[in-house]
């Protein structure tokens, strides 16, 4: 069996990776269901709760839109979609990063990830708000596993989509001059509900950071093989 390691550069913090897993775990969870933390049975915020499905369906949509580019510059060599998954990448990790003022899609949507990660959890996540770990990250979506990956990017690599970005977008050169790793993030689809995989209770609960029993849960591993880990 392939045994895959971080690069050298990211072992020296381990539980910030930790928290990014799980982070990482829960956003995609939370994508997977209809729950919204603001429709809260005993706190609905009606104006906020029509904000986070508008940004669940932007989250779903632009993942979606990164990965399916990202698949055929890999399996065909399609060249003429580096443009839109390089800058769907970037639109990620705006997203990620609170930064919705910056993101044409999401005009008027004023509440961000974090907001609704800290309504879910009680807890803040600090790690996608950290601009200077974010900012070393090209993010590709991978939809046909469970665990994703990191390595070191080239410089070729880099260089490339710096020049695409240049080309499209010059004020995100920010979001890629400072890039050391490129990240897959594993972004499947929900497994069907069950014993097996993962039930809808059980799913729910890790959205709110709960175990079995209805208890805050300091694992950062999801409850179950079928919901994704990813910077592993």
């Amino acid at each position: 069996m392939e045994i895959k390691h971080l690069p050298d550069g990211l072992n020296e913090n381990p539980q910030l990776i930790k928290e990014a897993v799980k982070v990482w775990s829960q956003f995609v969870a939370w994508s997977w269901t209809e729950f919204l933390a603001f429709r809260d049975k005993d706190t609905p915020d009606e104006v906020k709760a029509e904000q986070e499905r508008k940004l669940k369906e932007f989250f779903i949509k632009i993942h979606q839109d990164q990965a399916r580019s990202s698949y055929a510059i890999n399996s065909y060599e399609d060249q003429d979609q580096k443009p839109d998954a390089y800058a769907a990448s970037i639109t990620i990790k705006k997203l990620l990063m609170g930064k919705n003022n910056e993101i044409n899609e999401l005009t008027g949507v004023t509440l961000t990830l974090q907001e609704v990660y800290n309504k879910l959890t009680g807890q803040n996540p600090d790690i996608f708000s950290d601009e200077t770990f974010m900012q070393q990250f090209h993010l590709e979506i991978v939809t046909d596993r469970f665990s994703g990956e990191v390595r070191d990017i080239s410089e070729p690599e880099k260089n490339e989509i710096i020049e695409v970005i240049r080309n499209i977008q010059k004020e995100d050169l920010k979001y890629v001059e400072g890039v050391e790793y490129i990240s897959y993030l594993a972004y499947p689809p929900c497994p069907i509900f069950g014993k097996t995989t993962v039930t809808e209770t059980r799913l729910n609960q890790w959205i709110q950071n709960l175990d079995q029993n209805d208890q805050p849960t300091a694992d950062y591993l999801p409850p179950s093989a079928y919901m994704p880990i990813s910077l592993s």
